[in-house]
């Protein structure tokens, strides 16, 4: 099959199969799979590989409300930011989407910068909306457990300004106390990081 950085791959470790679909191929893993949810009680043995380096792939359960790996942390995506083929460039890996559209980055440092870029991106509309406004659009009302207005509320505290402030009033001291809240309220969850292709499970292996 062949992994570049960037890429990703779902594996149920009790049947060895793997996938490169951006969700678990419930219907095809479970079948009669009820909801996004059902794994016919087999969650627990599936596991989300990102792969970074030959040095570097993480490993992580992000489907499980509590499992370790959050989406944030394989992809180097604090912010947890999406994207589209051919969309603005934030450092990330080039057209390298996970679950949900997640953009894929090869570090902490070029992920969490991507936080102010994208905030700060004319082409974004951000710069003339207030928190509210803003995080009614980064974190609406229906996706997930978003509460935009205690979001934008916890972010304009942690940056000691009023939600009335627009993006684009913002100091590069306030932006970075932004950057840090959203980094802790999306959630960093560490997995583990396996050192070499070696160490895969055998279908992982294969897959790489």
């Amino acid at each position: 099959m062949g992994m570049e950085p960037g890429d990703h791959l779902w594996y149920y470790e009790t049947d060895g199969l793997t996938s490169t679909e951006a969700s678990i191929p419930r219907q095809a893993w479970f079948p009669g799979s009820a909801n996004e949810t059902d794994f016919h009680g087999h969650g627990k043995e599936i596991f989300h590989y990102v792969f970074h380096s030959d040095d570097e792939v993480r490993m992580g359960q992000p489907h499980m409300r509590s499992g370790d790996g959050s989406f944030a942390w394989l992809n180097n995506n604090p912010g947890n930011l999406t994207g589209h083929p051919g969309g603005p460039d934030y450092g990330q890996y080039w057209d390298k989407f996970s679950w949900h559209n997640f953009l894929i980055f090869p570090s902490f440092e070029a992920g969490y910068a991507a936080i102010a870029s994208f905030l700060q991106n004319p082409g974004n509309s951000y710069l003339d909306l207030n928190l509210i406004q803003a995080f009614q659009r980064y974190a609406p009302s229906g996706d997930g457990a978003n509460d935009p207005v205690v979001y934008a509320t916890d972010v304009a505290t942690a940056a000691s300004v009023p939600t009335s402030t627009l993006i684009g009033e913002l100091t590069p001291e306030q932006m970075v106390a932004v950057q840090d809240k959203i980094t802790q309220i999306e959630g960093s969850r560490e997995g583990t990081i396996y050192r070499g292709v070696d160490e895969l499970p055998a279908a992982v292996q294969a897959a790489y």
